[in-house]
């Protein structure tokens, strides 16, 4: 025994020593070997379960840093099913809120009637880690309670073989990863499925992985699996099998704390900071797969109010840790560059995994030296068994890709994005528009489309789109008024546009608008044309009306001081096919003004009226009174 040793015992034991100083020391130090002890014993399950899955089957498809990274400190999450009320058979929706290994426990020996599970979730959400862990976690049964299973990456590019060799496959449950990273799933979902589902109709039961993003729709999501039952069906049972459908819930609060408590046992006040940063940043536990990088955040402090902001902090402590052989620059470009040519030539390849030689031809073209790789758990690239690299998170590659668009890359324009590079690009346009970018055709088009969905789905866009010039996708129309304007050129007019008009042209169909109501003012950007919301609270005379619009200006009504009678082009515009509310215009627009007068003019005393009230357009003496309702020009930028 050692003199240390010897000198502690007889302290610990000889009350006269124990002084206040001596016993906090000794709660402290018993206190560090409790949690050491503790956490060497997760640290030692851990391990167990990333061996045994890198015996059974892992190491050659998944690769031990994304078995190590999907094992390590993994909570099980919860399950959820979709509303009952959108099912048309209510026996096919699961229970809401489960515990997500239970309900699989289930699944996986409930009868013949629900041999095919969906299993659906966000980018980020732990699809893969919950494959791996639920794989692992059967292994580790008594072998009475043992499901024979099997795991099958589709994002490797010879998926289908794998499956054709797995044996005794009326005895095994097969679990398909990630369908939305399968290339040919990619180019037609539905046709792949129908391939998977017919190379998988021997297994027990088939459970597939997939985002839920990847269907364009919920309609899209596939109900029957195109395998038909075998023998008897019970009544009500269709002749196919048709998919169970099951969501994973973001991590509650207890499971967050219990995440912390494994990632953090010791010093508390880490935990107390990570507790903290998840506190003020929701996204982390909404996408549990960020967890894992707290301490890049942490080490950030940098403020985070988008999911693009997590995986920039991600990006750059990455380089920094590479910083030492690299340039940390010149590494970014190199990881953005490939990520696109993962994506671009991911058919070609037949996954989004490149070849070292590959690579290393690439790393030369693109001047960045890669002798010294250093790719670790933390890494943005993992290499598998067979020395192939893939980023570590589909999501990260997606990030890179969003970056690269976004910055009108020549190589992203034939690209189609993925719902997730969608989902990025549109967090970054705020930011971009802000620092006066270029704005390529590409994100033009881009903010269009999200325009026109936004007035679809009834929701606000997350930025001003009249800070980007949109005029190519908008309709032109005139902004100079006619001092003799006839009807026959009225109704040409009605006719090029296809305006509607009751009188004149009663088949015009009218055009899509997109309007966004900002408080007195309404944006077209169907038209790229701001309008009053309102309008003059009185009939008024044409010259009045006149007067009114210098009014408006020199009041600089809306913070704008070009405000003028719109054209008649411009009023028919607002024409609708169909009353709503009792008028030809869309109820974005005060009901007050029922008909408005128009810049246009058939002679010195005769000018355009254009009636919501009965949807058309007439000629008045300019003595008549008529309401205003005024425009501001802006036609290609407001």
């Amino acid at each position: 025994m050692s003199p240390d040793s010897t000198n502690f015992l007889q302290a610990f034991f000889d009350s006269q020593q124990w002084t206040i100083v001596a016993v906090v020391s000794l709660l402290v130090a018993m206190a560090g070997a409790f949690f050491e002890f503790f956490g060497f014993r997760s640290y030692r399950q851990q391990r167990r379960t990333q061996k045994l899955l890198e015996k059974s089957f892992g190491s050659e498809l998944y690769g031990p840093e994304t078995i190590e990274r999907s094992t390590r400190y993994y909570i099980p999450p919860n399950c959820s099913s979709v509303d009952p009320a959108q099912e048309a058979e209510i026996r096919r929706v699961m229970p809401t809120e489960e515990k997500l290994f239970e309900k699989i426990d289930k699944y996986l020996t409930r009868d013949e009637s629900g041999r095919h599970l969906l299993l659906l979730a966000d980018s980020g959400m732990g699809k893969s880690s919950f494959v791996l862990n639920c794989y692992a976690r059967n292994q580790q049964r008594r072998k009475s309670r043992r499901q024979r299973l099997a795991v099958v990456p589709l994002g490797i590019p010879d998926a289908d073989d794998y499956i054709a060799k797995i044996d005794d496959q009326p005895h095994t449950v097969i679990f398909l990863d990630a369908f939305d990273e399968d290339t040919k799933a990619i180019k037609d979902h539905r046709q792949r499925l129908l391939e998977l589902m017919h190379a998988c109709r021997k297994f027990k039961r088939v459970l597939i992985t997939c985002r839920t993003q990847f269907f364009p729709s919920d309609e899209e999501i596939p109900r029957e699996t195109g395998i038909a039952r075998v023998g008897p069906r019970k009544a009500g049972e269709e002749a196919k099998y048709e998919f169970w459908k099951l969501y994973l819930s973001p991590l509650d609060d207890e499971q967050v704390e219990a995440f912390l408590r494994k990632r953090y046992r010791w010093p508390f006040g880490k935990r107390q900071q990570a507790r903290a940063l998840v506190k003020k940043i929701p996204l982390l536990s909404a996408r549990p797969m960020l967890l894992a990088y707290i301490p890049d955040l942490l080490e950030s402090g940098a403020k985070i109010e988008y999911a693009f902001q997590l995986y920039e902090v991600l990006v750059e402590k990455w380089l920094e840790r590479e910083s030492a052989w690299v340039e940390p620059e010149a590494l970014r470009q190199f990881s953005e560059r490939l990520a696109v040519d993962l994506y671009a030539h991911r058919q070609r390849r037949g996954a989004e995994r490149i070849s070292r030689v590959e690579l290393a031809g690439l790393a030369k073209e693109w001047n960045i030296p890669l002798d010294d790789w250093q790719l670790s758990g933390r890494s943005l690239l993992n290499r598998d068994a067979e020395g192939n690299y893939k980023f570590a998170h589909r999501s990260i590659m997606e990030y890179l890709v969003a970056r690269r668009w976004i910055e009108g890359d020549a190589a992203c324009n034939e690209l189609e994005l993925s719902d997730q590079m969608k989902a990025f690009v549109l967090e970054m346009i705020p930011q971009h528009l802000a620092l006066k970018k270029p704005v390529s055709k590409s994100l033009k088009l881009f903010i269009w489309e999200m325009l026109k969905s936004s007035v679809t789905l009834k929701r606000p866009i997350p930025f001003d789109a009249a800070t980007c010039d949109l005029g190519e996708f908008q309709l032109r129309l005139r902004a100079k008024p006619i001092a003799n304007l006839k009807e026959e050129n009225v109704r040409a007019m009605l006719t090029k546009h296809e305006f509607f008009d009751s009188h004149l042209n009663n088949e015009g169909k009218g055009i899509a608008h997109l309007y966004e109501a900002r408080g007195k003012l309404v944006v077209d950007y169907a038209t790229g044309l701001m309008w009053q919301q309102s309008g003059s609270a009185n009939q008024l005379s044409y010259a009045n009306a006149e007067k009114y619009i210098r009014d408006l200006n020199n009041q600089r009504f809306g913070g704008y001081h070009d405000w003028r009678l719109p054209m008649l082009e411009e009023a028919m515009s607002l024409i609708e096919p169909k009353k709503l509310e009792s008028l030809y215009l869309d109820s974005v627009f005060d009901r007050k003004q029922r008909w408005i007068w128009t810049a246009d003019k058939e002679s010195a005393g005769v000018a355009w009226v254009a009636y919501f009230s009965i949807g058309n357009c007439g000629r008045f003496f300019v003595g008549y009174s008529f309401f205003v309702r005024a425009v501001r020009a802006g036609q290609l930028n407001i």
